[in-house]
């Protein structure tokens, strides 16, 4: 428990950046030193406070992936984070939405067989919270617009490429995001875009 002790606590100081967050980080760690149920209870409190107070979102499942630690009490913590970041999140297309949720659905289903450790309340709880999840990502897929393949021809600048489609020159830093390229001044031929 220590050590994922130890790396909800550096979680929870690098995505969080209000101090009343913080300071609850701080008491939510003294109590999980306690150990037992009411340390683990302590445990996942802190794994949803870093969830739900993250100042970045969408880095929060980059950071808990990039975690060295493979024991059922880490995954466990890691399910807990990422469901509650997941629901604070930006989903501008339909498959960004749908993405998402297979995620949570696969981290979710590693996780509940080794839940049984911890008794049946905290699979309960698992279950219901995934679950609210996994129906607030279908929900919002249901209400993005797809993202669309754009064929061009040329290569043209991102500024040109979101006018002509958003009638909003200030949506191409959203291309260039999406498309992971290094220039705005010449994006691909072939591109993704949200539909408009």
């Amino acid at each position: 428990m220590e050590q994922v002790l130890t790396i909800l606590s550096g979680l929870a100081r690098e995505l969080i950046l209000d101090t009343d967050d913080l300071a609850s980080v701080d008491a939510l760690a003294v109590a999980a030193q306690a150990g037992g149920d009411s340390g683990v209870t302590s445990l996942l409190h802190l794994a949803r406070l870093i969830g739900e107070a993250a100042a970045d979102v969408n880095a929060v499942s980059d950071a808990v992936d990039r975690v060295q630690d493979d024991s059922p009490l880490w995954r466990l913590s890691a399910l807990v984070v990422v469901c509650f970041s997941v629901v604070r999140a930006d989903y501008p297309s339909r498959q960004d939405a749908q993405a998402a949720r297979t995620a949570i659905s696969a981290r979710a289903d590693a996780v509940y067989s080794e839940a049984g450790l911890y008794g049946p309340e905290t699979i309960a709880w698992l279950v219901s919270m995934t679950g609210v999840a996994a129906l607030y990502l279908s929900r919002t897929a249901a209400e993005r617009a797809p993202a669309v393949r754009v064929e061009t021809g040329v290569s043209l600048p991102s500024t040109l490429l979101a006018y002509d489609l958003y009638g909003d020159a200030g949506k191409a830093k959203e291309l260039v995001d999406r498309n992971r390229v290094a220039t705005s001044l010449v994006m691909p031929v072939s591109f993704e875009a949200v539909a408009p």
